[in-house]
């Protein structure tokens, strides 16, 4: 297994060339994320299962990233890394939006939106929020759709809802989070994870852009 070191070296050069996510993409808006951390004794992988509003692609759309030495597969939006778990539809002829999870009809006056236009202009971005109160389990990917992203014999080690993400100021080396789960992946012991202090991970936190 590579050094903690090693490991930050590693994720340092892949933040670097866009190959994690960025949190405060221009395109994408990261809605909610999970982190999962997958490892045996010479392999490790982070995971990174997004449910993301993608306005000029397929709007409601869950993106599963992967960086570490086994990535399996092309990596990107345009791989079969994306799926549409949800859909956020607006019908201009009757003024109505339609709303699903799973292929299931979401009736959206059940829904708390809450609008934010001093932030952004998407009124689908308020419904894809307002979804995450009951719904976010379901438009994470599941086991079964991310599971193929997972090399054979990786144990996963550490699931996070929040944690210090990397930005353009601060590599993940620097961050709270990414030494502590490099440290995770070199040991395999969950216990050496502390939550830090300042999460980033809410997506309130990566606006106006």
């Amino acid at each position: 297994m590579e050094s903690p070191q090693q490991i930050l070296e590693f994720l340092d050069r892949r933040f670097n060339a866009i190959e994690m996510p960025c949190l405060g993409n221009m395109n994408i808006d990261y809605v909610s994320s999970r982190l999962l951390a997958f490892r045996d004794d010479l392999r490790w992988l982070i995971l990174f299962n997004s449910i993301t509003w993608w306005p000029a692609g397929q709007g409601l759309t869950t993106i599963v990233e992967c960086v570490g030495n086994c990535v399996q597969g092309r990596q990107g939006f345009d791989s079969d890394h994306t799926f549409i778990t949800g859909k956020i539809q607006y019908d201009e002829l009757l003024e109505l939006y339609t709303v699903e999870v799973r292929d299931q009809p979401i009736t959206i006056n059940d829904l708390d939106i809450i609008a934010h236009r001093d932030l952004y202009v998407d009124r689908e971005f308020d419904i894809a929020i307002a979804l995450l109160e009951n719904y976010r389990e379901d438009l994470l990917a599941s086991r079964d759709e991310y599971g193929k992203f997972i090399p054979e014999g990786l144990t996963e080690v550490l699931r996070l809802d929040e944690w210090q993400h990397p930005n353009w100021d601060c590599l993940p080396s620097q961050t709270e989070s990414f030494p502590l789960i490099a440290e995770v992946l070199f040991t395999g012991n969950p216990n050496l994870y502390k939550k830090p202090q300042t999460p980033n991970t809410d997506w309130a936190l990566w606006f106006p852009k």
